[in-house]
Protein backbone atom coordinates (compact mmCIF):
# COMPACT_ATOMS: atom_id res chain seq x y z
CA UNK A 1 0.00 0.00 0.00
CA UNK A 2 3.23 2.25 0.94
CA UNK A 3 4.20 1.94 -2.90
CA UNK A 4 0.90 3.08 -3.81
CA UNK A 5 0.64 5.54 -1.77
CA UNK A 6 3.88 7.13 -3.16
CA UNK A 7 3.22 6.52 -6.33
CA UNK A 8 -0.06 8.35 -6.53
CA UNK A 9 1.26 10.95 -4.81
CA UNK A 10 4.24 11.65 -6.67
CA UNK A 11 2.97 11.06 -10.15
CA UNK A 12 -0.16 12.95 -9.49
CA UNK A 13 2.09 15.93 -8.88
CA UNK A 14 3.70 15.14 -11.39
CA UNK A 15 1.12 15.44 -13.57
CA UNK A 16 -0.33 18.48 -12.22
CA UNK A 17 3.03 20.36 -12.44
CA UNK A 18 2.98 19.33 -16.36
CA UNK A 19 -0.21 20.42 -16.40
CA UNK A 20 -0.57 23.75 -14.93
CA UNK A 21 2.35 24.68 -17.34
CA UNK A 22 1.20 23.86 -20.49
CA UNK A 23 -1.32 26.09 -22.49
CA UNK A 24 -5.08 26.15 -20.87
CA UNK A 25 -6.87 28.23 -23.56
CA UNK A 26 -5.19 29.09 -27.43
CA UNK A 27 -6.33 31.71 -29.94
CA UNK A 28 -4.94 31.58 -32.86
CA UNK A 29 -0.73 29.88 -33.25
CA UNK A 30 0.44 32.56 -31.00
CA UNK A 31 -1.50 33.33 -28.52
CA UNK A 32 -1.75 31.00 -25.50
CA UNK A 33 -2.95 30.93 -21.86
CA UNK A 34 -1.37 28.78 -19.33
CA UNK A 35 -2.90 27.33 -15.81
CA UNK A 36 -0.24 29.05 -14.46
CA UNK A 37 -1.50 32.63 -16.20
CA UNK A 38 -5.09 31.21 -15.82
CA UNK A 39 -4.62 31.16 -12.20
CA UNK A 40 -2.53 34.03 -11.53
CA UNK A 41 0.19 31.23 -10.50
CA UNK A 42 -2.04 29.79 -7.66
CA UNK A 43 -2.52 26.36 -10.00
CA UNK A 44 1.07 26.17 -9.92
CA UNK A 45 1.81 27.25 -6.04
CA UNK A 46 -0.69 24.69 -4.93
CA UNK A 47 0.76 21.77 -6.31
CA UNK A 48 4.90 22.71 -6.16
CA UNK A 49 3.87 23.61 -2.02
CA UNK A 50 2.51 19.71 -2.32
CA UNK A 51 5.48 18.72 -3.28
CA UNK A 52 7.76 20.26 -1.20
CA UNK A 53 5.33 18.78 1.65
CA UNK A 54 5.93 15.35 0.26
CA UNK A 55 9.09 15.51 0.12
CA UNK A 56 9.73 16.70 3.75
CA UNK A 57 7.55 14.26 4.77
CA UNK A 58 10.25 11.83 4.42
CA UNK A 59 12.73 12.60 7.07
CA UNK A 60 9.82 13.88 9.91
CA UNK A 61 8.91 11.69 12.82
CA UNK A 62 5.43 10.02 13.29
CA UNK A 63 3.21 13.25 14.46
CA UNK A 64 5.02 15.88 12.22
CA UNK A 65 4.83 13.49 9.07
CA UNK A 66 1.05 13.18 9.88
CA UNK A 67 0.44 16.96 10.10
CA UNK A 68 2.99 17.60 6.92
CA UNK A 69 0.73 14.88 4.90
CA UNK A 70 -2.78 16.09 6.13
CA UNK A 71 -1.74 19.85 4.77
CA UNK A 72 -0.05 18.10 1.40
CA UNK A 73 -3.63 16.37 0.65
CA UNK A 74 -5.06 19.78 1.48
CA UNK A 75 -2.76 21.81 -0.76
CA UNK A 76 -3.05 18.90 -3.94
CA UNK A 77 -6.81 19.08 -3.26
CA UNK A 78 -7.07 22.75 -3.45
CA UNK A 79 -5.86 22.60 -6.67
CA UNK A 80 -8.84 21.07 -8.01
CA UNK A 81 -11.36 24.26 -7.37
CA UNK A 82 -8.47 26.69 -8.79
CA UNK A 83 -8.75 25.06 -11.69
CA UNK A 84 -12.05 24.58 -12.07
CA UNK A 85 -12.39 28.26 -11.12
CA UNK A 86 -10.16 29.97 -13.82
CA UNK A 87 -11.97 31.07 -16.03
CA UNK A 88 -10.68 32.49 -19.64
CA UNK A 89 -9.40 36.09 -19.63
CA UNK A 90 -9.88 38.17 -22.45
CA UNK A 91 -7.58 38.09 -25.15
CA UNK A 92 -5.20 40.83 -25.62
CA UNK A 93 -6.02 43.57 -28.39
CA UNK A 94 -9.01 41.37 -29.61
CA UNK A 95 -12.63 43.16 -30.29
CA UNK A 96 -16.10 42.07 -31.07
CA UNK A 97 -15.24 41.63 -34.66
CA UNK A 98 -11.91 39.16 -34.24
CA UNK A 99 -12.67 35.87 -35.53
CA UNK A 100 -9.89 34.77 -32.55
CA UNK A 101 -11.81 32.92 -30.30
CA UNK A 102 -9.83 31.07 -26.71
CA UNK A 103 -10.35 27.75 -27.75
CA UNK A 104 -9.94 25.37 -24.75
CA UNK A 105 -7.50 22.43 -24.35
CA UNK A 106 -7.31 19.17 -22.50
CA UNK A 107 -4.32 20.44 -19.91
CA UNK A 108 -6.79 21.74 -17.44
CA UNK A 109 -8.46 18.66 -16.95
CA UNK A 110 -4.67 16.75 -16.50
CA UNK A 111 -3.79 19.49 -14.48
CA UNK A 112 -7.49 18.56 -12.27
CA UNK A 113 -6.60 14.68 -12.39
CA UNK A 114 -3.24 15.24 -11.55
CA UNK A 115 -3.64 17.67 -8.30
CA UNK A 116 -6.87 14.81 -7.06
CA UNK A 117 -4.66 12.03 -7.82
CA UNK A 118 -1.69 13.65 -5.62
CA UNK A 119 -4.43 14.09 -3.00
CA UNK A 120 -5.38 10.57 -2.98
CA UNK A 121 -2.16 9.47 -2.74
CA UNK A 122 -1.70 11.45 0.18
CA UNK A 123 -4.35 10.55 2.21
CA UNK A 124 -3.13 6.99 1.08
CA UNK A 125 0.38 7.69 2.73
CA UNK A 126 -1.37 9.04 6.01
CA UNK A 127 -3.10 5.68 6.05
CA UNK A 128 -0.12 3.23 5.57
CA UNK A 129 1.81 4.19 8.63
CA UNK A 130 5.53 5.30 8.77
CA UNK A 131 8.21 3.85 6.65
CA UNK A 132 10.13 1.17 7.41
CA UNK A 133 13.84 2.17 9.38
CA UNK A 134 16.60 0.52 8.22
CA UNK A 135 19.05 -1.84 9.22
CA UNK A 136 21.17 -0.43 12.36
CA UNK A 137 24.19 -1.93 10.72
CA UNK A 138 26.66 0.53 8.89
CA UNK A 139 28.22 -0.28 5.28
CA UNK A 140 31.49 0.78 6.78
CA UNK A 141 33.34 -2.20 7.41
CA UNK A 142 35.82 -0.54 9.39
CA UNK A 143 33.09 1.32 11.79
CA UNK A 144 32.03 -2.67 12.71
CA UNK A 145 35.48 -3.50 13.19
CA UNK A 146 35.80 -0.86 16.05
CA UNK A 147 31.97 -1.88 17.20
CA UNK A 148 33.08 -5.14 17.58
CA UNK A 149 36.49 -4.33 19.68
CA UNK A 150 33.78 -2.34 21.85
CA UNK A 151 31.69 -5.62 22.22
CA UNK A 152 34.91 -7.47 23.90
CA UNK A 153 35.65 -9.28 20.18
CA UNK A 154 39.43 -9.98 19.37
CA UNK A 155 40.10 -9.83 16.26
CA UNK A 156 43.49 -11.81 16.39
CA UNK A 157 41.37 -14.89 17.08
CA UNK A 158 40.36 -17.58 14.75
CA UNK A 159 36.55 -17.90 14.09
CA UNK A 160 37.02 -21.23 16.00
CA UNK A 161 38.73 -19.88 18.82
CA UNK A 162 36.13 -17.50 19.34
CA UNK A 163 33.09 -17.97 21.71
CA UNK A 164 29.29 -17.87 20.33
CA UNK A 165 29.03 -13.76 22.41
CA UNK A 166 32.75 -13.31 21.03
CA UNK A 167 34.28 -12.63 24.10
CA UNK A 168 35.90 -15.35 25.47
CA UNK A 169 37.72 -18.06 23.40
CA UNK A 170 36.99 -21.29 23.71
CA UNK A 171 38.60 -24.14 25.62
CA UNK A 172 40.84 -26.64 22.92
CA UNK A 173 40.70 -30.31 22.78
CA UNK A 174 44.12 -31.47 23.87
Amino acid sequence: MRALANGLLWGGCAVAVLGATQPWWTAGERTSITGGQATSGAALALVLAAVAGAFLSRWLPLLGRRVVLGLVALLAAGGVPVALGAVAPAVPGSTLGDALALVATPWRWVYVAGAALAAVGAVLALLAGPPRLRPASTPDPTLDAWKALDAGDDPTMDAGERGVGGGEPTKRPQ
